[in-house]
């Protein structure tokens, strides 16, 4: 029996514009303070008195929050209403930053900040489950990841004219002030998942077994890889006597193709499905790191930035609808945050091993290459089985 099997009527909520508007939205808002990471940490060392250790053990509680909290939401999304897991989440949040604008010590603002990713952690892992619950999870997913990146450049900018402008309180003021107004939306997300949507029936679940737990594999072997990459991609650079300016103009102007990669992803999803193009796109990404890997050029480090910030935003996408359409209760999406951050904090420090015992950054490269193929691998594992079982699912859009 297919797990897209019909839905009751009200399902038709879930895909109302004012609900997906409403779920991107707090998908955007759960992790805008995350978004806007490398200004907040820089004024923590700069302006609040911290050291670069103690701003990164404020950025790593703040993380840890969101992947503690994205996991609870996965064991209760078919249980508690939607509305009131959000309603806490912006009180968490909205709470946290009004205590961050007045503490003074590393407690204080570890125990505010920890809080603070706990509420932001709740709305985004309840938005991702919001839209997994939609029909078209590519398309939806895709306008989620355009809204994500576009709202990240405006942000980094925000931040340092509020950091300016109030001190690091302007930017705790103006995401208190940000949870509040996105409260407003509360009432055109639906109540429940459970009730309005149809997940998989008994059956479906018996014939999807593991298979969703191995897309959550993929997508952590996916993240150890983009974490690696993304926290040294400067230090290869510059491994390969490039300009520092080069380098710097390079990661800006190439983080544009991010925006069209996610406008590639929902057009290709509306017409060949999402499995496909997500096996097809971890296999560029795995082969641009690798022929990096191979020798740093200009040539080569521009290029590699354009294929990574093409697809990864793509990617993400497909691998959030894939789950998406094989559950539509949101359980397996809303747990996407905790795999991604947790692998995320995982592959800088595997590298920094690699670093230490090879001495090279080809080893990082290398591993960053071996592990999205791995995830290549589990999709195309996964995407056989669900041909056999389920292709309505398997090429689903």
């Amino acid at each position: 029996m297919s797990v897209t099997s019909a839905r009751p009527s009200a399902v038709s909520f879930a895909d109302e514009p004012r609900a997906i508007i409403a779920a991107v939205v707090f998908a955007v808002i759960g992790v805008s303070f995350f978004m806007a990471m490398p200004v907040v940490v820089s004024a923590w060392s700069s302006c609040a008195g911290f050291s670069a250790r103690e701003a990164g053990l404020l950025a790593a509680i703040d993380s840890g929050g969101g992947v503690a909290v994205s996991l609870l939401v996965s064991l209760f999304i078919r249980k508690l209403n939607w509305r009131l897991i959000v309603l806490t989440g912006i009180t968490l949040a909205v709470v946290a930053n009004l205590c961050s604008a007045s503490a003074s010590t590393f407690l204080t603002m570890g125990l505010s900040r920890g809080l603070a990713g706990f509420g932001g952690g709740m709305i985004y892992a309840l938005g991702l489950a919001a839209l997994a619950n939609t029909h078209h999870t590519g398309r939806n997913f895709s306008i989620l990841l355009f809204t994500q990146v576009s709202f990240g450049m405006i942000e980094i900018n925000l931040f340092s004219y509020f950091l300016e402008l109030g001190g690091m309180s302007g930017i705790y003021l103006a995401m208190a002030a940000a949870f509040v107004l996105s409260a407003t939306l509360l009432r055109w997300l639906p109540r429940s998942g459970n009730d309005e949507t149809s997940a998989p029936s008994s059956e479906g679940r018996a014939e999807l077994g593991l298979l969703p737990w191995l897309c959550l594999c993929a997508v952590f072997l996916f993240y150890i890889s983009t974490g690696s990459f993304w926290a040294y991609i400067e230090l290869i650079g510059l491994s390969g006597g490039l300009p520092a300016k080069l380098i710097t103009d390079s990661l800006t102007y190439t983080q544009v193709l991010s925006l069209l990669g996610c406008v590639i992803a929902g057009w290709l999803s509306s017409r060949v499905g999402q499995s496909r193009p997500l096996i097809a796109f971890l296999l560029c990404a795995a082969l641009a790191m690798y022929g990096l890997s191979q020798g740093v050029t200009a040539i080569s480090f521009v290029l590699v930035l354009c294929v990574f910030f093409l697809l990864w935003n793509a990617i993400d996408i497909y691998q959030l609808g894939t789950l998406g359409n094989m559950d539509h209760s949101g359980r397996y999406a809303a747990m996407v945050p905790a795999f991604q951050m947790t692998a995320g904090a995982l592959g800088p420090a595997l590298a920094a091993c690699l670093l230490e015992s090879q001495g090279s950054y080809q080893s990082v490269l290398l591993m960053a290459a071996c592990s999205t193929t791995l995830a290549m691998l589990l999709y195309i594992y996964v995407y056989l089985k669900l041909r056999l079982s389920m292709p309505a699912v398997a090429d689903a859009s």
